[in-house]
């Protein structure tokens, strides 16, 4: 692909992403998408035979998989408490970082069962089994099931990721008060130490 095209078919992801997210998915038209774009239709389907296809190549366009294997990378070994703390921040970062992908995979759950989600997951799950473990050998963790672990870890991202998304507008202004960093320690502190105090339980 020269320039040109690379050029143009750039334009057109960005243009389908905006009219996406102004007119939604399934109300959006390629005739939307070719006037955002200010190109005819022909050009516009000479890429992207049909809906379907633009919204594969956003995902593939937007794919955070090199900054999430990057992030994993990164995580030091040290109790397992820091490290979860550690991971935690590093995936929510990245995860803010792309907004965009997280809103074209809401699509995807919607349109192709969320096959671009579980790719992700897919792709990571070596590397972040591969922290379980070593978060495991410092002798910290209850002996509970790898699946039951990964599962909570990967609601407590995802749940921080949309539950901004869930809250009427003056809720999200509230929220931003309060740094990312004391938001994210504040869910794992619930996460590590639960909700009751000591006594309680």
């Amino acid at each position: 692909m020269d320039a040109e095209q690379n050029s143009e078919t750039r334009l057109i992801l960005d243009s389908a992403l905006g009219v996406f997210r102004k007119k939604g998915y399934f109300d959006a038209t390629l005739d939307d998408v070719a006037r955002a774009s200010h190109i005819d239709i022909q050009t516009l389907t000479s890429h992207f035979p049909d809906k379907e296809a633009l919204l594969a190549s956003l995902i593939k366009a937007y794919n955070p998989i090199a900054d999430f294997d990057a992030a994993l990378d990164a995580v030091q070994d040290g109790r397992a408490e820091d490290m979860l703390r550690d991971v935690m921040r590093r995936m929510i970062e990245v995860s803010q970082k792309h907004e965009a992908y997280f809103e074209l995979v809401v699509i995807d759950s919607q349109v192709n069962n969320g096959s671009a989600l579980m790719s992700l997951s897919a792709r990571l799950v070596p590397k972040a089994n591969s922290i379980l473990q070593r978060m495991k050998a410092t002798g910290d963790l209850r002996p509970l099931s790898d699946l039951i672990v990964a599962r909570t870890l990967i609601s407590l991202l995802m749940g921080f990721i949309v539950s901004e998304r869930a809250m009427p507008q003056v809720a999200r202004v509230a929220m931003r008060l309060f740094p990312p960093r004391a938001w994210i320690d504040g869910m794992v502190d619930i996460l590590i130490y639960g909700l009751l105090e000591d006594n309680a339980r």
